[in-house]
């Protein structure tokens, strides 16, 4: 009798484990690879991490990966004001290295004005900055996510050489009216004409690059498809 206790007792306690090792080993088959982002060289040594975690059902996209992106339209801050949407695209399916669709060409990345710092003199170029709101993808599912402009100082600007260009460019009328009024300057310090043009050139870069030191900087400005890099701050899921 005890026996045939112990055997049903057995039988029922593996009838019911059974289906709980079957659901396991359905989870066990949702199994989780780890690859790698495949990037432009330059971008590639620069980004903190290109880990992306694959499974059959979705990607996941780790924080810190750095992407890629390009204007989908033309775009100058002089006209631009808080809270107005700057929409980036992907011109190129995003890949892993081991061969896996992460995300497709026309992806866009909508983000908002949160800040606009105008010019300003000594040649000091105009700021945007900007926060990442959603992507969406071609068939219109968006997706949440934190991201932010990747450079030293997180947001959309002119360097300084730029804007010293454009005011040796312009400032005095052009740098040949700089390099005349050099030239000037030589000769009335009684140099001859030979000398005076020798003096007077460097005289003239000078008197423009002062002059173009008080000068403002620059607004800024991106044609379509100028490109960009963006650093995303949290995990991005993608369902397959």
């Amino acid at each position: 009798m005890k026996k045939f206790i112990a055997l049903l007792l057995c039988g029922l306690f593996i009838s019911m484990s059974f289906p709980t090792s079957m659901v396991m080993a359905e989870e066990n088959c949702n199994c989780v690879s780890v690859e790698h982002m495949l990037l432009p060289k330059k971008l590639a040594k620069k980004t903190p991490t290109n880990i992306v975690n694959s499974s059959e059902l979705e990607t996941v996209i780790l924080p810190y990966n750095t992407l890629q992106v390009s204007f989908a339209e033309a775009f100058n801050s002089k006209y631009a004001k808080v809270g107005d949407e700057v929409v980036f695209i992907l011109n190129e399916c995003l890949r892993t290295q081991e061969g896996t669709e992460v995300l497709p060409v026309s992806t866009k990345f909508v983000a908002e004005i949160c800040n606009i710092e105008k010019p300003k003199a000594f040649n000091r170029s105009g700021k945007i900055y900007l926060d990442f709101k959603y992507l969406e993808l071609p068939d219109g599912t968006q997706k949440f996510i934190k991201a932010k402009i990747f450079n030293k100082k997180d947001f959309l600007s002119r360097g300084k050489l730029n804007a010293l260009g454009k005011g040796l460019g312009t400032t005095l009328g052009g740098m040949a009216i700089g390099t005349g009024a050099g030239c000037g300057i030589g000769v009335a310090a009684g140099a001859v004409i030979i000398g005076g043009f020798a003096i007077g050139m460097p005289v003239g870069f000078a008197v423009g690059a002062a002059a173009g030191l008080l000068t403002p900087g620059l607004y800024y400005k991106a044609k379509a498809g100028d490109k960009i890099n963006i650093q995303l701050l949290d995990n991005v899921v993608i369902e397959k």
